[in-house]
């Protein structure tokens, strides 16, 4: 199946331009590449990530595939732009009368890395910018102009093989708009959000690595209409994201993953919602080539 859907998405790529659905994954996932694959002397970076998944709660089969370039000034610094887009495997939603694989394009953004900026014995500091374009036509209907991000990243290489990392992620959000109508009713746009994420990394081997990261979310909307939802409000999410890479070469890893949707409820940090938040969780398969 992964190969199958890896070659169909090669040659479909003139999908991109149809309307995807309202309703991607509404927490977001931060992609965790165990293995670059890229040595220092490369300068012209380039990935192309597939990953197929699937929401059993709903018995939908989708997919959250990702193209990178960008070029590399030395080990610890990068700039790249990574495409994000989405494409319908299977939705038992959908009307029969749909076909194809209804490919859309989510988030793009420009980002630019740099590692090490501070180290320490086993201790580290790192740094990672992005900003956001409205390639996404949900949001960009919704009236986005940008979003930037801040990664500061901190971490401790207890042993050559485990680590612990930790990340604080402020974001502004610029949209032309303080909210939108969506086909769910009237909705705030965001102006604020704080992540924070704590994982642990283990190196099994030197081809295989586990990451377990846990994150939370905090973000703000604005004051729109009094009917909108989360109208001028904090939203709170906690959620998880364990993946697990197998590095066949420099240029090509295999690996399996999966987040849970919102493992508190209603908003409330005291209220939780395991059970459900992980029974409507994604997994997924992963196959990522480099250059």
């Amino acid at each position: 199946m992964l190969k199958v859907t890896f070659g169909i998405l090669v040659f479909c790529a003139y999908l991109f331009s149809a309307q995807g659905p309202a309703t991607p994954n509404p927490i977001g996932v931060s992609s965790n590449q165990a293995f670059s694959g890229v040595s220092s002397d490369f300068k012209v970076l380039g990935n192309f990530e597939v990953r197929p998944s699937y929401k059993s709660n709903l018995g939908e089969f989708h997919s959250e595939d990702s193209a990178l370039l960008g070029y590399q000034f030395n080990k610890n610094n990068n700039v790249v732009y990574k495409q994000e887009f989405n494409t319908n495997l299977y939705d038992p939603k959908l009307s029969q009368a749909s076909s194809g694989l209804n490919a859309y394009l989510v988030d793009g953004y420009l980002r630019e890395r740099l590692n090490n900026i501070v180290s320490m014995g086993n201790f580290s500091l790192s740094y990672e910018g992005r900003q956001y374009l409205p390639t996404w036509s949900v949001r960009r209907e919704a009236g986005m102009i940008t979003a930037l991000r801040n990664y500061a990243k901190v971490k401790y290489q207890a042993t050559p093989q485990f680590a612990v990392i930790a990340e604080e992620i402020p974001v502004i959000h610029f949209y032309n708009q303080a909210g939108s109508l969506t086909s769910k009713g009237p909705a705030a746009n965001p102006v604020f959000e704080n992540r924070a994420t704590l994982g642990l990394e283990y190196l099994v081997s030197d081809k295989l690595k586990l990451s377990l990261p846990v994150f939370i979310s905090d973000v703000r909307t604005r004051s729109y209409r009094s009917d909108a939802s989360n109208n001028a409000k904090w939203i709170h999410k906690v959620w998880i994201n364990p993946e697990l890479f197998y590095s066949v070469n420099a240029n090509l890893t295999l690996g399996m993953g999966y987040y849970s949707e919102n493992l508190i409820k209603n908003n409330n940090f005291s209220e939780t919602a395991i059970s459900t938040g992980f029974e409507q969780g994604t997994t997924q398969l992963i196959l990522s080539t480099n250059l």
